[in-house]
């Protein structure tokens, strides 16, 4: 068939399907309550910032960007952060940052207490990068971004793969204008039928509205169309999907 263009939607490089991946994302989704917003954001952006590029420049990670969920699925009252962490090997660990400049070491070690006081959950999710394309590896993301965690057929993750990169992603490149940037990721630290969601793929965006635009636009389908996307429902399930702001971003 035709390329086709996908119209749901994440981070980001473009890999070889057979190689090991060569980048590497980790997210960690905290979950704070409304009340401690304010103060914890004044947490992240005074101290944890300038850990976490202390870490680039060690060479530690490539990049750290804290987002916000705008759509979350229950209005807790609380406010949940994706910290997205960009590595090269599948893991990666941090040298001990004693100190932040211009802050007493008094002042760090209470705001790394307060800062870990302020989350009610967590949860952690580490993915390869398998493909995609944009400007959040080298500089800063697109503000908005669309993460949406699917649910793939593990005899057909093969297939499901290449089509992600071989069908839709050169569409979305060559003929998107409103999506920024696009990425496939392979769920790594999580497996079982009670964990099902092993790829999530990523759409950047300039604007909340601009997503919003995406989705409310309509498209026919020819019958061939229909009959490629209903064949493709049976390799992937999109189970869950989030609109997602760009708090702050480190490189």
């Amino acid at each position: 068939m035709k390329n086709f263009i996908l119209s749901i939607m994440l981070l980001v490089f473009v890999l070889p399907m057979d190689a090991q991946s060569e980048m590497y994302v980790t997210l960690w989704y905290g979950q704070i309550k409304n009340t401690d917003v304010q103060d914890h954001l004044e947490i992240e952006r005074e101290y944890y910032s300038k850990m976490w590029k202390e870490q680039i420049n060690q060479g530690n990670i490539v990049g750290w960007d804290m987002w916000e969920i705008m759509n979350p699925d229950v209005n807790e009252m609380t406010t949940t952060f994706i910290y997205v962490t960009l590595h090269t090997t599948p893991t990666f660990s941090t040298n001990p940052v004693n100190s932040i400049p211009g802050k007493s070491n008094i002042d760090w070690r209470t705001a790394q207490r307060k800062a870990m006081s302020h989350y009610v959950k967590n949860y952690s999710v580490v993915m390869s990068v398998k493909g995609g394309y944009g400007p959040q590896r080298e500089g800063t993301p697109p503000e908005f971004a669309v993460l949406n965690y699917m649910k793939v057929n593990p005899y057909r993750a093969a297939d499901y793969e290449r089509a992600e990169l071989e069908d839709f992603m050169p569409r979305f490149k060559e003929n998107d204008t409103i999506r920024k940037g696009w990425g496939l990721h392979k769920v790594l630290n999580h497996y079982g039928t009670e964990r099902p969601i092993n790829y999530v793929t990523a759409d950047f965006y300039d604007s909340y509205e601009a997503i919003l635009k995406d989705r409310d636009n309509t498209g026919e389908l020819s019958e061939e169309d229909m009959a490629f996307w209903k064949g493709f429902d049976e390799v992937r399930t999109l189970v869950d999907s989030h609109i997602v702001r760009l708090v702050m971003s480190v490189r």
